[in-house]
C-alpha cells in the first residue's frame, strides 16, 4: 500500500508569461466545466507556493476509527528540502471501505461513506439534446455521489505534524434524496448476493460478508455488499455499513494552493495495514503510468486532485452521474473516455458525456492509423446494432485493447520479458509500471462492469429466470441502455431494445439476425473461471510466452480468444517489430546510368538471423525519394510529373512479386547475399534533370517487411488479418548530389524515445506503410498543401473554407496536437481535427474532435535535443499556405485533376509561405490578431518565397531566446519528459 504521494510540484503549471504570450491555454477549472474558443482567456490552474523545489512532501503515518465511530488520521507535511510546513489551513478528506462484490464470488471495488446529493436543472443540458429530447433534461433529476468532508478538526501538532478527526460517524453513512425519475434510477434484490465469496478465506471471517442484498444502478452497475438502497416513488436512502474487519482507505487532498494527495489502507478492527494477497487489496495503477501520455496534466476538479489510488475513492460504484445516468465509477468512467469515439455505444448513435463533458469524439492515441473496417469472424456480427438495424463493422483496434499500457502486474511482466528477450527492448514499448493488483484485469477478480466499459455492445446477465425479468423482456438491472437508445434515436432493434447485438450473435442480410446473444449467469462464484465466460476468455499468462497476444487462427478451440492472447497482441507486435532491423548502407547516383545504388538488409535481432525473402519473411518494402538543395534544412524536391502535387517525393514500389522476381517499375533487386544484404537500383531518369545541381538526396525505406513465424498451417501469425501486423522500423539512407557531402537531416523528434510516449504504433496512409517521422518528412515537407486532394482542387474547404493547408510536418503534427485545446483545428484534405468552430460560423463545431492527452506547452514531451529553442537551424524553410494565386489563379477545372497543371502547382518559385518561426508558432497559436499584433511587428511574414526564406527578418530571437526576457524554455511548460 503506497503511503507516500508524490511531490505535487513536478505538475504542469502555465506561468502566467505563457499566458500572455500564447493567448492562453485551455484551462481546467473543474470535471463540470469545459472550455471553448479559440485563443480565448481562461483561468489557469492554481499557483504553488515559494520555488518549484518547496514542493510539497505529504505523508500519512497513522489511521484509525474512534470509540464514537470517527476516523482519525495523523500526517506529516514538508517543502521538497524537507522542512516542515507548519501553517496548513486547509485540507480535505475521503474514507472508503473495499468491500467484497456481490454478484460474483471473487473481487472488491471501493466504497465511499461521505457522500453527496447532486441534483440537477430539469432542462439546459446541451449534451443530453436531441430530437426525443429537445429541452436537455437530464436523465435523472438526482444522484448519489461521493463525495470530500473538510468540517472536521484539523489540529496543528507542531513540527509539520498533524491530526484530523473526521466528522463522519462511519456507524451513520447514510443520505436520502429527492428527484425527478430517482425511482428508476435504482433496484435492489432481496438475498440477490452470491452465497459465498473467496473474502471468507481470507483472515476475515464469513460471518462479516455483511447482508445478502444485491443493489445496483439503472445501467447495471452492481453495488458491493455492505451497501443497501431502500425508498419508494422518487425518494431513495442509500447507507453505507461499517465493517471493521474490511480493508478501509483514507484519502486527502491538500488546500491553500498546495498540490498533493495522499492515502493511506488498514484494517480499523486490528489497526494493521492489508497485506496482498492476504486481505483484500486493490492497488491497479500508477500515476507514473498515466504520466507517460498525460504528463503530470492530471489535475481535476479544480487542480487538488491528481493520484488515481484518491481518485477511486469517489469513482467507485456508488457514484452516478444524474444527468447522463452513466456510473462514474473509475474503471468503467476510464475506460469508456479512452476509448471515445471507438465505444460501440457512439458507433450506435449514443454519445458517451459526463454532465458536460463529451468524451464521444475522443481518440485512444496508441495507434495512429487510417480508420478503417475489418471482417467479422465468421457469421457472428456482435458489435452492436446501427440505427438502420444492420450490424455495426467491425473496427480496427486503435490500440485500446493494449491492457499494459495503463495496469500490468509482475506476472504478466515477467513473460513480456521473456518474450522480448530483455528488459531493454521492452521498455521500449513504454507499457505500465508493476503495482500488486495490475494483473486484475486478465485474473478472475475482474468484473463484468470492467468488460462492458469497452465492449458495451454486450449484454451480460441472463434474464432468462422469473427473479431477475420484467414483463416485455427488459432486464432490471440494467435499464440505462433502453432509455438512451430512445432518447438518442439509437437502434431499438437489439435483442433488448437498445443498440446491443449481445454475445456471439449472426446476421444474415437476407434474413436478419440469429440468436439472442444472451451470456449465461446473472450469479457466479467466478464468471472468468470455469463456466460463463471463463470457459472461453480465461488463461494465465503464466508459461505461457510462446503464444502470449497471439491470435492466429489455428491455435485450436477458443485459444484465440482468450484473454491474453487478445488483450496482448498490441505489445506482442510492438515487441516483435522492434526486434527487427532494417539496415543501410550509404546510397550512390551515377548521373551517367541516371540510377541510385544502395544496399540494405533486415535483421532479426530475437532469432539471430537475417531475413531473406520468400525463406523466413515477406518482403514488399518500397522507397521513397526526395532531396534538400545544398543551403536549405528541408526538403525542396517538387517531382510530380503531373504537376498537380507541390512538394511531392518519388515513389518506387516494390510488391511481395517484384522481390521475388528482382524487378518491378524503375526499380530491381540483386541479393541476397550470404551476409544478407539485397542490392537496390532505382531508375531516376524521369527525375534527375529536376535534382538540384548540388545536394544531399534521400532515400527512405517504407512499406512492409513481415517475418514468416509460422502457427499450425499459418505461415505467419502477423498477417492473419487478426493479430496486429508486424513491421520493422523504417530508416533512412542519403548520397550525395553533386559536390555535396551529404548529411541527414536534422532530428527534431524521436520516434522510439518521444513519440511512443503516447502511439505505440504508426501506421498511416493505407496499413502499415510508413512508421517513422524520418520517413514522413520526405513527403510532409515545406513545400506540400493539400491542394492536390479531391476534398480541394480549387474548391474551399468545408470546415475551414481555404483552398489548401500545408502538410508541413512541423507545422501539420503542432497543429494537430493543438487543436481542441483552445485553438482553431485544422483540415487537412477532408480530415478535421479539433477545434471549438470553424471560422464564420460561431455556432458551429468541428468534427472529430482530438485533445492531446500532456501539457500542450512542454516541447520536451515530443522533441529531443533541445530541438524547439531558438535559434531555428540555418536554412529551415517556412510552410507553403498558398502554392499558387488564390485570386489570380485558373479555376476552370476546379474540382479536377488539371487543376493544378492548370495553376503550376509544382513551381515553388510561385509559393507564398510563412517565415520559418512564423512557420511554427502560428501552428500553435493561431489567432489571427495574435500574428498580426505580435509576430508581423517583429519580422515575421506570411509573403515568404523559396527564395527569400525571412523578407521581413524575424527578430524572435531577442525576447525568445536563450537569456532573453521570454526565453522559449521559461514561457512554456519545459520540463524532463
Amino acid at each position: 500500500m503506497n503511503v507516500v504521494v508524490r511531490n505535487g510540484m513536478h505538475l504542469a503549471l502555465v506561468t502566467l508569461l505563457a499566458l500572455v504570450l500564447t493567448g492562453c491555454l485551455a484551462s481546467d477549472s473543474g470535471f463540470d466545466e469545459t472550455t471553448t474558443g479559440g485563443g480565448g482567456g481562461g483561468g489557469g490552474l492554481p499557483a504553488l507556493p515559494g520555488d518549484s523545489a518547496a514542493g510539497p512532501d505529504l505523508r500519512i503515518t497513522s489511521a484509525q476509527v474512534n470509540n464514537e465511530g470517527h476516523p482519525v488520521v495523523e500526517f506529516t507535511l514538508l517543502d521538497g528540502r524537507g522542512a516542515p510546513i507548519t501553517d496548513l489551513s486547509a485540507a480535505s478528506f475521503t474514507f472508503a471501505k473495499l468491500a467484497p462484490r456481490s454478484r460474483y464470488g471473487q473481487g472488491y471495488d471501493w466504497v465511499n461513506y461521505i457522500t453527496r446529493e447532486r441534483p440537477v436543472a430539469d432542462s439546459g443540458w446541451m449534451l443530453a439534446v436531441s430530437e426525443n429530447n429537445p429541452t436537455g433534461a437530464p436523465m435523472f433529476g438526482n444522484a448519489i455521489q461521493g463525495n470530500i468532508e473538510n468540517n472536521g478538526t484539523l489540529e496543528n501538532l507542531g513540527n509539520g505534524e498533524y491530526r484530523y478527526t473526521y466528522n463522519l460517524n462511519v456507524n451513520q453513512a447514510s443520505r436520502t434524496i429527492t428527484g425527478e425519475n430517482v425511482g428508476q434510477l435504482w433496484r435492489c434484490v432481496e438475498d440477490g448476493s452470491h452465497d459465498s465469496h473467496e473474502f471468507s478465506d481470507r483472515r476475515q471471517a464469513e460471518t462479516e460478508l455483511g447482508e445478502a442484498i444485491r443493489c445496483s444502478w439503472a445501467d447495471g452497475t452492481t453495488l458491493p455488499r455492505g451497501v443497501r438502497i431502500e425508498g419508494s416513488g422518487n425518494t431513495l436512502t442509500y447507507t453505507v455499513e461499517y465493517n471493521d474487519d474490511w480493508t478501509h482507505r483514507v484519502g486527502m487532498q491538500l488546500g491553500g494552493g498546495l498540490v498533493a494527495n495522499a492515502w493511506y489502507d488498514f484494517i480499523p478492527a486490528t489497526g494493521e495495514r492489508p497485506t496482498h494477497g492476504v486481505d483484500a487489496t486493490r492497488d491497479m495503477i500508477s500515476l507514473d503510468s498515466c504520466n507517460t501520455c498525460h504528463d503530470g496534466t492530471l489535475r481535476k476538479h479544480g487542480g487538488n486532485r491528481v493520484e488515481p489510488q484518491y481518485c477511486v475513492t469517489c469513482h467507485n460504484p456508488g457514484s452516478v452521474d444524474p444527468v447522463s445516468g452513466r456510473s462514474i465509477d473509475f474503471k468503467q468512467m476510464v475506460h469508456k473516455i479512452h476509448r471515445g469515439q471507438s465505444l460501440p455505444s457512439v458507433r450506435a448513435g449514443v454519445p458517451y458525456f459526463i454532465r458536460n463533458n463529451d468524451f464521444s469524439k475522443l481518440r485512444f492515441p496508441q495507434a495512429v492509423h487510417d480508420n478503417g473496417n475489418i471482417g467479422h469472424v465468421g457469421n457472428y456480427a456482435s458489435h452492436g446494432v446501427l440505427p438502420n438495424g444492420n450490424p455495426i463493422p467491425r473496427q480496427a483496434s486503435f490500440g485500446i485493447d493494449n491492457c499494459v499500457k495503463c495496469h500490468m502486474g509482475q506476472e504478466t511482466r515477467d513473460e513480456l520479458v521473456l518474450i522480448a528477450g530483455g528488459e531493454d527492448l521492452l521498455a521500449k514499448q513504454k507499457l505500465a509500471r508493476v503495482t500488486p493488483d495490475g494483473d486484475n484485469w486478465w485474473g478472475p477478480t475482474r468484473t463484468v462492469e470492467a468488460c462492458a466499459a469497452c465492449h458495451d455492445n454486450v449484454f451480460w446477465y441472463n434474464f432468462s429466470d422469473a427473479d431477475v425479468a420484467l414483463p416485455g423482456g427488459v432486464h432490471p438491472d440494467e435499464t440505462l441502455p433502453a432509455l438512451l437508445a430512445q432518447r438518442f434515436g439509437a437502434s431499438t432493434e437489439g435483442p433488448r431494445g437498445d443498440w446491443r447485438s449481445g454475445h456471439r450473435t449472426g446476421f444474415n442480410p437476407d434474413t436478419g439476425w440469429q440468436g439472442d446473444g444472451t451470456l449465461a449467469g446473472a450469479l457466479g462464484s467466478s464468471l472468468f473461471v470455469t463456466g460463463n465466460c471463463g470457459g472461453c476468455h480465461n488463461q494465465t499468462p503464466v508459461g505461457d510466452a510462446a503464444n502470449i497476444g497471439l491470435r492466429g487462427i489455428e491455435q485450436g478451440g477458443n485459444n484465440r480468444v482468450r484473454v491474453t492472447r487478445a488483450h496482448l497482441s498490441f505489445t506482442r507486435a510492438g515487441i516483435r517489430q522492434d526486434q527487427l532491423r532494417i539496415e543501410l548502407e550509404p546510397a550512390t547516383l551515377d548521373p551517367a546510368a541516371e540510377t541510385v545504388t544502395f544496399r540494405l538488409r533486415v535483421r532479426d535481432d530475437a532469432k539471430n538471423v537475417y531475413l531473406r525473402h520468400d525463406v523466413n519473411a515477406t518482403f514488399s518494402l518500397g522507397f521513397v525519394m526526395g532531396w534538400r538543395e545544398e543551403g536549405f534544412a528541408d526538403f525542396t524536391h517538387s517531382s510530380d510529373v503531373n504537376n498537380n502535387w507541390p512538394g511531392r517525393t518519388t515513389d518506387f514500389g516494390c510488391n511481395a512479386g517484384c522481390w521475388t522476381s528482382g524487378s518491378g517499375s524503375n526499380i530491381t533487386i540483386a541479393g541476397p547475399t550470404g551476409s544478407g544484404y539485397y542490392t537496390v537500383t532505382l531508375d531516376v531518369s524521369s527525375i534527375i534533370d529536376t535534382m538540384p545541381e548540388n545536394g544531399t538526396g534521400s532515400i527512405a525505406v517504407q512499406h512492409q517487411v513481415v517475418p514468416l513465424d509460422a502457427l499450425g498451417a499459418v505461415d505467419s501469425v502477423w498477417d492473419d488479418s487478426r493479430t496486429p501486423i508486424v513491421n520493422a522500423l523504417h530508416r533512412v539512407t542519403t548520397f550525395a548530389i553533386g559536390n555535396a557531402v551529404p548529411t541527414p537531416r536534422r532530428q527534431v523528434v524521436d520516434v522510439e524515445d518521444t513519440c511512443r510516449s503516447c502511439h505505440i504504433r504508426f501506421a498511416k496512409h493505407g496499413g502499415n506503410r510508413r512508421n517513422n517521422p524520418e520517413l514522413c518528412v520526405h513527403c510532409h515537407n515545406p513545400n506540400n498543401t493539400d491542394i492536390s486532394h479531391a476534398a480541394r482542387r480549387g474548391v474551399e474547404g468545408q470546415f475551414d473554407g481555404k483552398l489548401e493547408e500545408s502538410k508541413d510536418f512541423k507545422r501539420m503534427i503542432h497543429h494537430i496536437h493543438r487543436a481542441n485545446m483552445g485553438a482553431d483545428g485544422i483540415q487537412l484534405r477532408a480530415l478535421v481535427f479539433g477545434g471549438p468552430a470553424p471560422r464564420g460560423d460561431e455556432d458551429g463545431q468541428w468534427e472529430n474532435a482530438h485533445h492531446f492527452p500532456g501539457s500542450i506547452a512542454n516541447c520536451n514531451t515530443c522533441h529531443v535535443n533541445d530541438s524547439y529553442k531558438l535559434p531555428l537551424a540555418e536554412g529551415v524553410i517556412g510552410s507553403t499556405h498558398r502554392s499558387f494565386d488564390w485570386e489570380t489563379g485558373n479555376f476552370a477545372n476546379a474540382g479536377a485533376v488539371a487543376f493544378g497543371a492548370d495553376n503550376e502547382l509544382n513551381n515553388l518559385e510561385q509559393h507564398r509561405k510563412f517565415s520559418p518561426i512564423a512557420s511554427v508558432c502560428t501552428s500553435c497559436h493561431t489567432n489571427p490578431d495574435w500574428f498580426e499584433n505580435h509576430i508581423q511587428p517583429r519580422g515575421g511574414s506570411m509573403s515568404a518565397g523559396i527564395n527569400n526564406l525571412d523578407p521581413g527578418g524575424e527578430n524572435c530571437l531577442t525576447c525568445h531566446g536563450p537569456g532573453g526576457d521570454a526565453d522559449i524554455s521559461q514561457v512554456h511548460d519545459i520540463r524532463p519528459r
